[in-house]
């Protein structure tokens, strides 16, 4: 059984609904919402994790396939979105372990403000390739088939979908 499907939707999930919490953290001056953004930032990372593991064990079947190519690009993506959530999880840990009863990660004072500003541009980064690591997963399941019909499935066509339609009476 193939098992990135089942984990590939919690990171999206929750990395963008972890960058979202921070945007809206620093525009309405509510830093306390911090420390539940970074907590989804934390599992969303952990979701990216078991994501490109279980993608990376599942495309083994695919290595030699007309699609591996593909395949190999949609890894490269996924793997660079984790590692920069990753960069940016442990970039805000020593803020997180100072922030203490202060129920804010962003230090005080302007230099906290700029520091929130940027780990949010790289928030944002990590969004646009997790956009593109999802577009990409979705072009190889639905245009070209794979994880639909089993270990080496060529490619995906209007006779498949011929195929899956029921008989006429």
């Amino acid at each position: 059984m193939p098992w990135h499907p089942v984990f590939l939707h919690f990171p999206i999930a929750l990395l963008t609904t972890a960058v979202v919490v921070d945007a809206a953290a620093l525009l309405c001056r509510r830093p306390n919402w911090q420390p539940g953004a970074y907590a989804l930032l934390l599992a969303g990372t952990v979701g990216a994790a078991a994501s490109v593991f279980t993608g990376n064990a599942d495309a083994v079947a695919y290595r030699q396939a007309d699609v591996a190519a593909a395949i190999q690009d949609h890894e490269d993506l996924g793997t660079a979105t984790f590692l920069l959530f990753l960069l940016m999880l442990l970039g805000r840990l020593p803020d997180v372990l100072r922030a203490g009863r202060r129920g804010s990660i962003q230090p005080p004072g302007q230099a906290g403000r700029r520091a929130a500003w940027l780990w949010l541009a790289v928030g944002v980064v990590g969004l646009v390739l997790l956009y593109l690591t999802s577009h990409h997963g979705g072009e190889l399941v639905y245009q070209h088939g794979v994880g639909q019909y089993g270990v080496g499935r060529q490619s995906f066509g209007p006779q498949d979908v011929e195929a899956l339609m029921p008989k006429k009476l």
